[in-house]
């Protein structure tokens, strides 16, 4: 590698650790969205910060739930939309409740075949497109950093909806549509701005993702570029009010309960911070 291209990853590399704590935490800066029934309660979910790492995802989305509608009964059926991995299908196994999951392609990890063989994680069909489950199958659905690459909001939704249960839950986890850094690329501000000029000066700064190290400037321009144009959909607050609300009758932004429940110290000092503030939590859904 020559010198240049080291300076430049240098760079990149820097950059990132000085704009990552920005964000605080991957995670607080998140929509979300749950389809929730009139009259929700409060529950109490002491001991939600001493969570195992293992299940700290689950716990957490877990938590939100009970925080604002009620736990979710003992074996309750949940469906991780989009599982990746299966690794967070093996959560909610490990909490207790009966997880399943479903993707158009699993991603390599240790779990994937055994989860596969016992029937939790499926393949989804594209054409026509349908998650791989009855009608009135789940209790809950999840979705983690799923819903921004969505492109076909209405089919997508329609499908969630035909599988919960009469009385289900949905809670969707994704960036938000200013969030500073564009989690996949690691670009600033990529969610909004895209053109070539400001894509190439991050790339020549030597801005990359994980799978970009090494690689020339031009190439990573040319993926960015690939991947923002096809496989993102980053919607505003209005169009997803506007999506889901198409299909479910009552859809709320639960940002705080997020963050009063967030394993990160720095997530929960903002929602106490946003408990005297209430404004707050409107900037906050900005990013």
């Amino acid at each position: 590698m020559d010198s240049v291209r080291l300076g430049e990853e240098q760079f990149g590399q820097r950059f990132r650790r000085l704009l990552l704590p920005i964000q605080i935490d991957r995670r607080i800066l998140i929509w979300n969205l749950t389809d929730l029934p009139t009259g929700s309660k409060s529950s109490d979910t002491e001991g939600i910060h001493r969570m195992n790492q293992r299940s700290r995802l689950a716990s957490l989305q877990a938590a939100i739930l009970a925080d604002t509608v009620g736990p979710l009964s003992p074996g309750a059926r949940v469906l991780d939309l989009g599982c990746g991995n299966g690794d967070l299908v093996q959560q909610w196994l490990d909490l207790g409740y009966d997880a399943y999951g479903c993707d158009f392609k699993f991603k390599p990890g240790p779990l994937v075949d055994p989860l596969q063989q016992s029937d939790r994680i499926s393949l989804i069909a594209r054409a026509p497109y349908r998650i791989p489950f009855a009608d009135d199958s789940f209790d809950l659905l999840v979705t983690q950093q799923v819903m921004e690459h969505v492109k076909d909001y209405p089919t997508t939704l329609a499908e969630t909806k035909r599988v919960l249960k009469p009385g289900g839950h949905a809670l969707h986890m994704f960036p938000a549509r200013l969030v500073p850094i564009e989690p996949h690329t690691h670009v600033p501000l990529a969610t909004v701005v895209r053109f070539p000029l400001w894509l190439a000066a991050w790339a020549k700064l030597g801005v990359r993702s994980p799978s970009q190290a090494g690689m020339p400037w031009q190439e990573v321009l040319r993926r960015n570029q690939t991947y923002l144009a096809n496989r993102t959909n980053y919607l505003s607050g209005v169009a997803l009010k506007r999506e889901f609300s198409a299909h479910f009758e009552d859809v709320r932004f639960v940002e705080r309960h997020f963050l009063k429940n967030s394993p990160n110290r720095r997530g929960r000092m903002m929602a106490r911070l946003g408990e005297a503030l209430p404004p707050l939590f409107n900037l906050y859904r900005c990013f």
